[in-house]
């Protein structure tokens, strides 16, 4: 079996960090610059180490129902479903080493460090070393290329952070029972700080090609300020 190790994506991190960091040789009684920009007073900050308790295998709508899959929705996931009951992992694209994809990756079983500055907010996921660099009041491009995380920008809408994604490709599931979607699909993130240690977030699926109608389904995250992010190897058929 052949082991794939990753990229490991604490480089562009990092390199900000760095970058906002006094050079060599600078006058020492000079003040010292902040490692990155800290948000403004009052803002929510969602910096720190979190976790889905809870992580979910199958998406439901937020009020407990199955997604409002279309005709061409429920073929396609009625075949992932039989392959994967005949044992067949090979149909899902993690076990290839591929990404999990918006919003899979808010519920997997693993950790992952929120980093919020004034330039913009970072996610670094455990799982498969997966990064997503996220600006503030950008608009989504019209004509980017698809991809795994699609194109995201953030604002806020009183104390709840809101990224709005567009341009993915068709290559992800949306959960690991193989919910399907494809390059129309736009994903909205919802995230509400209900007390210091715990997230109560939601994400907003719209997909025509597969859904008769948008819909919610509900996260909750909590803290983990003595948790650390481990190295994740990506094996082939290695489930994650």
């Amino acid at each position: 079996m052949m082991l794939r190790r990753l990229t490991c994506v604490w480089a562009p991190v990092l390199a900000g960090f760095l970058a906002a960091a006094p050079a060599f040789g600078a006058d020492s009684t000079a003040a010292a610059a902040p490692l990155f920009e800290q948000p403004a007073a009052g803002t929510p900050n969602f910096t720190g180490k979190w976790l889905n308790t809870k992580p979910a295998g199958h998406l439901l709508t937020s009020d407990g129902h199955e997604p409002p899959l279309n005709e061409a929705g429920k073929a396609e996931y009625a075949k992932r479903q039989a392959a994967l009951k005949a044992g067949d992992r090979k149909i899902d694209p993690i076990s290839s080493c591929l990404m999990h994809g918006v919003p899979r990756l808010l519920y997997t079983p693993y950790p992952f460090l929120i980093l919020q500055t004034t330039r913009n907010i970072n996610f670094v996921h455990e799982a498969n070393h997966t990064f997503r660099n996220i600006y503030w009041g950008a608009t989504p491009p019209e004509d980017a290329d698809p991809t795994y995380l699609g194109s995201s920008v953030a604002h806020f809408e009183g104390k709840t952070l809101v990224i709005d994604s567009v341009a993915f490709n068709d290559l992800t599931w949306l959960d690991y029972s193989g919910l399907p979607h494809g390059e129309k699909l736009t994903v909205q993130e919802r995230y509400t700080l209900t007390d210091p240690r715990t997230i109560s977030g939601s994400v907003l699926i719209t997909d025509p090609q597969f859904y008769t109608a948008p819909w919610t389904a509900h996260f909750t995250l909590k803290r983990q300020p003595g948790m650390d992010l481990k190295e994740s190897v990506c094996m082939d058929t290695h489930r994650m």
